[in-house]
């Protein structure tokens, strides 16, 4: 299990947290809180609260696409969910809480100035939230692939656009990284060479 927590400091000023699978992916999404300790007290909770099935809510947004909230013992709502396409994509979202929330692998951003903000960049056409100030080939083969197939038979191609200053577009290869820009957009292919 891979899956951590990162503490973040939102455009207003507050403080979140999220939790986020071994891919990267955010699973769950806190509210805003005035300080610091709030958040920190709200992954604890989540620690605790995410091991029982009948603390999770299930809900319907105003487009009528599922998604669920993770509630305390007193019945405040800690954390939520992404919207889901179904039902059961969704059912696999609370299992994956359940499972990834007991870590106690916290990533605190907000001391970081380069790492405060997470960025949200766009890989093959899926948003993904990247909180780090550069990404590497191989991240992003795992972003889009969710793991690195390091076998000789299989090419991995990765080209962005909307990047920085000098450079918005190019390709990468093994080895090379690329500063993130908020919304860039990569898009990673892999190719059978036998």
């Amino acid at each position: 299990m891979n899956s951590y927590y990162t503490i973040i400091v939102g455009k207003d000023d507050q403080f979140y947290f999220n939790l986020k699978a071994g891919n990267h992916e955010i699973i769950l999404q806190s509210e805003g809180y005035q300080n610091k300790a709030g958040a920190i007290k709200g992954i604890e909770s989540v620690q605790v609260n995410s091991q029982n099935r009948k603390n999770f809510e299930i809900r319907n947004s105003k487009k009528d696409q599922p998604y669920f909230v993770l509630k305390a013992s007193n019945g405040e709502i800690i954390g939520k969910s992404e919207m889901y396409s179904s039902s059961s994509s969704m059912e696999n979202g609370i299992d994956s809480v359940m499972e990834n929330g007991k870590t106690k692998k916290v990533h605190d951003l907000t001391d970081d100035d380069e790492m405060k903000h997470e960025r949200s960049i766009i890989v093959n056409g899926r948003e993904k939230i990247w909180c780090k100030k550069f990404i590497s080939f191989n991240e992003l083969v795992k972003l889009a692939f969710e793991s690195f197939n390091d076998n000789p038979n299989t090419c991995y191609t990765v080209t962005y656009s909307r990047g920085h200053g000098s450079k918005p577009e190019g390709s990468m290869v093994k080895g090379e990284e690329v500063k993130v820009k908020s919304k860039m957009i990569f898009n990673v292919s892999a190719t059978d060479k036998s």
